[in-house]
């Protein structure tokens, strides 16, 4: 009877403190919405469908969540509605930093995009939350594309900043 409570007390340690080591090995991240440097109001909707796209082949890369988890993108903007941010505000930048460090993240993927010629730069980056700098190596940046095109950028985006979330 001892043999059999010990083997158990054992079971449940090792499983316990097994999905605790799990735990602490994946990366809280979260994906912002690309910031419109051109402007026009009318081009906000690529800042939301980019960063749904970009969330999307990035948490592909990790099914399981191993390594990293996504902080879902309803998360973000209820965190943010709870701030009353306001875009057009000078805040704005320095609130939604505030939003991701209340979510716990410890990796943000963000960039922007602009409008020139008929085709949009688009630029993405993976930022460290406690430094705020940038991952110098892993960008993508002065991608071109025409506006029916915009989501081929996804795959690019992808490509180049994807050996951060798999291990």
């Amino acid at each position: 009877m001892k043999k059999l409570l010990l083997t158990l007390i054992f079971v449940i340690g090792f499983s316990v403190f097994g999905s605790v080591i799990d735990a602490s090995a994946q990366t809280k991240c979260a994906v912002l919405p690309f910031k419109n440097a051109y402007g026009d109001m009318k081009m906000n909707i690529w800042s939301y469908r980019l960063q749904d796209s970009l969330l999307q082949a990035l948490s592909a890369l990790d099914t399981e969540g191993k390594n990293f988890v996504f902080i879902p993108i309803d998360e973000i903007e209820d965190e943010l509605a709870q701030l009353n941010m306001d875009p057009s505000n000078p805040q704005y930048e320095t609130d939604m930093w505030n939003a991701v460090v209340s979510l716990g993240a410890e990796l943000v993927v963000m960039g922007d995009f602009n409008f020139k010629n008929e085709r949009f730069l688009i630029n993405a980056y993976v930022v460290d939350v406690k430094t705020k700098l940038r991952n110098q190596k892993r960008q993508a940046r002065n991608i071109f594309k025409k506006e029916k095109d915009i989501m081929k950028s996804v795959p690019i985006m992808v490509k180049k900043l994807k050996k951060i979330f798999v291990k």
